[in-house]
């Protein structure tokens, strides 16, 4: 891990929507001015549009921590839904009670509006705040419109946040929507930071991961914005990979040569083939990444040294693999078309393929969300017709549940539970692939056809942040249990903790079973509040004693990697 090598507290550059890394510049002051204007306001829509990984989760984080007391939030990550299952969302997310599958429309406002009457009556405000809200569907956008009529005589009863990219804009201004539009409180699009912005970011974010010496000289600046062209993610991913790469040649600080190289590795050069990486140093950001996966999401109890003087013993470097020169990608395909006999794999796992062979493979057909749905109920053990219209919707006899998520690498490899994971092309389009295993610290990706591992950063680089995985609840009861409640869930809870429960305290959610369940979710990297939702219980069915479920890494009966 190079975090020890620059005496840093944590990575700085990681991609997860860490609301403690927020940089406020100038336009995220003023869109956070704007988000918090809008919800003073009380009642229609506040809209945040800006480009994709300009951080526009991150701040709406930030303005989920600065919201009062008295307000209820209601999340809407997967914005692809009818009008019902919006609804049918909303109520979800609020805790308020339906009649399941059953419940029409009209049952579905009906409850909404009594339980936004009786908030309002107990002086609460609920707010729904939408991400992704571009790839709204018109009658859902006029769906959601008619829910801001819920008011009393002197109040709205629901405010709805809007969060997408620019093209959320530009559907919000089609003439057959000037009725949402003019119901649109605050407005604000982010725009990329300057170069003297993206100076400062790096800065904070050094500071906050622990470090003040400048790590990054003022050309490596330059060429971080150059080729992120001001946007946060892509900053984070240079940045990122610019000091794994000054540590691997052992460097305590970032040239404008290797953060170009480190650009030009990541995010390409047109249609030219890139410069290609020493074989030594690929070597040395392998085995780095081999080291900080484990470490972090395997077994946290070993060290790196360790890890790193082993791989060293079984894969020594020579004079000569430091000195080799690049070789051009017509070069490696013709090597790979001259070579008779394949290597053996020893190990039984998937060959670990290169970036340009993951890149290819994302242009193959049959990469739909549909087909990549299909494999991961295969892990499953299900089996759903290739002609289903939803696989989601088929397991709902089986009591299985798709969970759509917006998440980190590192918390998916907690959860532990094979995901079907969504990857961004340079066209636009969207690719789906399988996540079904972790080798080494690799991800493992299986279609209906093959199964193959990829080099992290690669994968990384084009992974959207979105998941879809597959879970079984435990029992059916609330999700969202709280200390000292009563729940059939507590003595399954207890089971997969180890936690023996008093006489007549085994349906409690006491004390001493809360500060187990705290610790487990710091392990998961969650929010330790003690609070049972999903992504506790899927962690806790990632890392249970179900032989049925699949897992990313396959646990003892103690639930540690073996």
């Amino acid at each position: 891990m190079y975090t020890q090598h620059f005496a840093l507290s944590e990575p700085p550059f990681s991609i997860a929507p860490n609301p403690r890394y927020l940089y406020l510049s100038p336009k995220h002051r003023e869109a956070l001015a704007h988000l918090l204007y809008g919800i003073s306001v009380g009642g229609g829509f506040v809209v945040l549009s800006g480009e994709v990984g300009m951080g526009k989760t991150t701040l709406c984080r930030a303005l989920l921590d600065q919201l009062p007391e008295d307000v209820e939030l209601a999340l809407i990550f997967n914005p692809r839904l009818n009008s019902r299952e919006l609804l049918a969302g909303i109520c979800d997310e609020l805790h308020i009670a339906y009649q399941g599958p059953k419940a029409s429309l009209k049952q579905l406002i009906d409850a909404l509006n009594r339980y936004l009457l009786d908030a309002h009556a107990a002086g609460r405000r609920i707010i729904v705040l939408i991400d992704e809200a571009q790839n709204l569907r018109f009658d859902v956008l006029e769906q959601i419109r008619l829910l801001t009529n819920l008011e009393t005589d002197q109040a709205k009863l629901l405010q709805i946040i809007l969060v997408g990219q620019p093209e959320l804009n530009l559907v919000l201004d089609r003439p057959n929507l000037r009725q949402l539009s003019q119901r649109i409180t605050a407005r604000f699009h982010l725009l990329p930071l300057s170069l003297e912005e993206t100076r400062d970011y790096l800065v904070h974010r050094l500071r906050v991961g622990g470090v003040s010496d400048p790590l990054f000289s003022g050309a490596a600046v330059k060429a971080i914005y150059r080729r992120s062209k001001g946007i946060p993610r892509l900053i984070n991913l240079i940045a990122d990979r610019s000091l794994l790469g000054a540590y691997a040649l052992g460097r305590h600080r970032v040239d404008g040569s290797l953060a170009k190289r480190a650009g030009l590795e990541l995010l390409g050069k047109g249609i030219k083939a890139q410069k290609r990486w020493p074989k030594a140093f690929l070597s040395m950001i392998l085995i780095s990444l081999f080291g900080l996966l484990s470490v972090v999401a395997l077994e946290p109890q070993w060290g790196f040294s360790e890890k790193f003087k082993d791989f060293l013993k079984e894969h020594p470097l020579t004079i000569k693999d430091a000195v080799d020169a690049p070789r051009s990608l017509s070069d490696i395909k013709e090597e790979r078309r001259a070579t008779t006999a394949p290597v053996p794999d020893l190990s039984g796992d998937p060959p670990l393929m290169s970036g340009d062979d993951f890149a290819g493979w994302l242009t193959t057909p049959g990469l739909g969300r549909h087909e990549a749905l299909l494999s991961l109920l295969m892990a499953w053990h299900v089996t759903v017709p290739k002609t289903s219209a939803d696989p989601c919707e088929s397991m709902k006899p089986l009591e299985l549940r798709c969970q759509p998520l917006q998440i980190a690498w590192q918390q998916l490899l907690q959860l532990n539970l094979p995901a079907v994971l969504e990857f961004a092309r340079n066209d636009g389009s969207r690719r789906f692939l399988l996540l079904s295993a972790i080798s080494d610290g690799q991800p493992v990706f299986t279609d209906d056809q093959s199964t193959r591992t990829f080099d992290v950063v690669e994968v990384l680089s084009r992974w959207t942040g979105r998941a879809t995985l597959v879970w079984k609840p435990p029992v059916k009861a609330q999700t969202s249990l709280k200390p000292l409640m009563s729940s059939p869930l507590v003595p399954w809870i207890r089971q997969q903790l180890g936690v023996i429960g008093g006489p007549g305290q085994e349906m409690i959610y006491d004390e001493a079973l809360v500060q187990k369940v705290k610790a487990f979710q710091r392990e998961l990297e969650l929010r330790p509040d003690g609070i049972i939702g999903v992504l506790t219980l899927m962690g806790m069915a990632g890392h249970g004693q179900d032989a049925e479920v699949p897992r990313l890494i396959q646990t003892d009966s103690k639930g540690q990697g073996g």
